[in-house]
This record gives C-alpha cells, structure tokens and sequence, in this order.
C-alpha cells in the first residue's frame, strides 16, 4: 500500500464562529465515521488537521505577507494521509470524504513518496 495526502482546499472560512453546536456535532461525527470506516480497513495513515485560514505566506526572498481573502478557493484548510493500492483507489476513497460538502470545497490528491532508508 502507498500512502496519499488528501488535501483539503477552499470551505467557509466563518465555519467555526457562524455553525450551531448541534451542526458542528453532526460534521464531526461524519468526519469520525468516514475515518472509522478507513481505519477499519487498514486505509486511514493519519486523521491529520484542519488548518486555521489565517496565515502568513513567506517567498524564497524572505518577504512575508498575510493570505488575502482573495485565496480562499486556493486556501488549504486540512489535510489527512490515507493507504491506497494506486492512485485511482484514493482517489476513490477521496470522493467519500467530508470535505467535499464544504462549500467550494475541494480535494488535491498527492502520492507520499518514499525516500530511500539511509
């Protein structure tokens, strides 16, 4: 098994501040379900993090500037590792995955690699 990094793009910034406790339950029992199932065959690596939207942006000439608002769709909010055969099956487990009800929400799925053992 390979491992692949489902990362998460794009959402609702206010999420957090503007959702009822009740709605914010409800998407984090979806969450623990889909990583449940994933555990449950061997496919979860790590459950990984949501990401706060607010961050700086640092280029290699060392000039530091604030993510803009204007990035949002771009924004990575999240991001978790999973165990796949190929990139066709995670891509399939990614189809699955909550962060695609967010709105505009997107995936970007990327393979691990693998450096070889010193």
């Amino acid at each position: 098994m390979k491992e692949y990094m489902l990362i998460y793009k794009g959402g609702d910034p206010d999420w957090m501040e503007n959702t009822s406790e009740e709605d914010m339950a409800a998407e984090l029992e979806r969450w623990g379900a889909w990583m449940g199932a994933l555990q449950a065959k061997d496919q979860l690596g790590t459950g990984g993090s949501p990401l706060h939207t607010a961050g700086k942006n640092i280029s290699n000439d060392g000039v530091v500037t604030d993510i803009a608002a204007s990035e949002l769709k771009e924004l990575i909010t999240g991001y978790s590792i999973i165990k796949a055969s190929n990139i066709e099956d995670a891509i399939m487990i990614a189809k699955d995955c909550p962060a695609l009800d967010a709105p505009s929400g997107d995936i970007e799925v990327r393979e691990v690699m693998q450096l070889p053992n010193d």
